[in-house]
């Protein structure tokens, strides 16, 4: 129970660390356990090839969410390279953001709060500064 202990930037970091990346990992895997690849890009293709979406860019983009989804959610688990993972899991928010505001879904403000989230993890994730220079 060494994380009682932490700093609140700390403490904060590893609360989200955890359940973030626990649900992100839950997200991505269910996608390939309950829905398969194809029927879950077949989705995707299908809402978003009513808009101005190429098929091409959205067939390559729900194979990007499947990859990444899984692989950032370890990635955030494992706790190495914070800032990068967050700022990769930022830009993979602001694309599904992105992907609800040209399907005017008017949930698209659930994303954002993540968005925020994941992009403030990242700020937050800057290395901690040597001894003394924290006060410069």
């Amino acid at each position: 129970m060494e994380f009682l202990k932490y700093d609140t930037r700390r403490f904060f970091l590893f609360g989200i660390r955890f359940f973030f990346g626990s649900w992100l990992l839950y997200a991505g895997l269910s996608k390939w356990i309950f829905m398969g690849s194809g029927t879950f890009v077949g989705y995707i293709t299908t809402q978003f090839d009513k808009t101005w979406s190429p098929h091409g860019l959205n067939v390559f983009l729900a194979w990007l969410i499947m990859i990444a989804e899984p692989v950032l959610a370890l990635l955030i688990l494992s706790g190495k390279k914070a800032r990068k993972v967050w700022t990769l899991t930022s830009m993979l928010m602001f694309l599904l953001t992105i992907g609800q505001t040209i399907l005017m879904k008017p949930d698209v403000i659930a994303n954002w709060q993540f968005l925020v989230l994941v992009l403030l993890c990242a700020a937050l994730s800057d290395p901690d500064p040597p001894n003394g220079e924290a006060a410069k």
